[in-house]
C-alpha cells in the first residue's frame, strides 16, 4: 500500500472530529477539479510503511476521535483491508471512496464507523466529470452496499460549474433514500488537476443551498460544506 501523506490533527475530514488522516496515493479516476492532483498522479515525495503510521496513530490515542483514510483511492490498494482492520482494533475509522470497487468495500465496511462515497455526477455524465470510462454499475453496486451494512454514511458531491442543479436533482434520485447527502463547494484553492479548471468561478453559495433544497426531498439530510 501506498501511503503518501499523514496529518496528525485535522478538525475538518470527519465531521464533529479530531482526527487524524491517511493520504494513500493513486486514484482509477482523473476528476480535472481535484484538489488532491498530487496523490494521483506523480511520483510522491516521501512513502510511509503501513506500520510507521500505525505507530504514529498509536501515540496519538487518548487525543484525536479516530482516523480518516483518504486519497487518491484507498480501494485501488489490495492490503487496505488488512491495513484498515490493524487501525481499527484501537481506534475508530473513516473511508474517503470514490465507490469503484464494490467488493473491497464490502469488505471495509464491517471495519469502519463512518463511509463517505463520493458521487461525481448523474450516470449519464459520469464518464465525463470522472475523467475516464466508469462502469456505473459498480458506483450503484457501492450505493446499495453502503445504505445496507454502513455503520453510518454520507454521499457526496463537489459542485464544480460544470455541475448544474438539474444534475443535482438526478443525483439525489439516484442515491434515493439516502440518509445523509452532501453538497460540497467547488475549490481551486490546491490547485486542480486540469489547470482549465483554475479559471472557473464556483458557483454563488445561494445556488448550493438551492440544490440543497432540491436534492432534501429525496434524502433524509441534505448540508451544504466548505462555504
Amino acid at each position: 500500500m501506498l501511503i503518501a501523506g499523514f496529518i496528525p490533527e485535522s478538525f475538518v475530514d470527519w465531521r464533529g472530529k479530531i482526527v487524524a488522516t491517511v493520504f494513500t496515493h493513486g486514484c482509477n479516476f482523473r476528476c480535472p477539479f481535484c484538489h488532491n492532483h498530487a496523490l494521483v498522479v506523480g511520483k510522491p515525495a516521501k512513502i510511509y510503511s503501513s506500520e510507521e503510521i500505525i505507530t504514529k496513530i498509536k501515540e496519538l490515542e487518548g487525543w484525536i476521535d479516530g482516523v480518516c483514510i483518504t486519497g487518491g483511492e484507498p480501494t485501488v490498494h489490495r492490503d487496505i483491508v488488512k491495513f484498515i482492520e490493524k487501525v481499527s482494533k484501537f481506534m475508530p475509522v473513516k473511508l474517503d471512496t470514490n465507490g469503484s470497487n464494490p467488493e473491497t468495500l464490502a469488505a471495509i465496511l464491517p471495519l469502519v464507523d463512518y463511509v463517505a462515497m463520493d458521487i461525481k455526477a448523474p450516470p449519464s455524465r459520469y464518464t465525463e466529470i470522472a475523467g475516464v470510462p466508469v462502469n456505473t454499475r459498480n458506483i450503484e453496486k457501492s450505493i446499495k452496499i453502503i445504505k445496507e451494512q454502513a455503520k453510518d454514511y454520507e454521499f457526496r458531491t463537489t459542485f464544480v460549474p460544470t455541475l448544474s442543479r438539474e444534475d443535482i436533482r438526478e443525483i439525489a434520485r439516484w442515491i434515493a433514500p439516502a440518509r445523509r447527502y452532501v453538497i460540497q463547494q467547488f475549490s481551486t484553492g490546491g490547485g486542480t488537476l486540469d489547470s482549465t479548471f483554475q479559471s472557473l468561478s464556483p458557483h454563488a453559495p445561494a445556488t448550493l443551498n438551492s440544490a440543497c433544497a432540491i436534492a432534501s426531498r429525496n434524502v433524509e439530510e441534505c448540508i451544504v460544506a466548505n462555504l
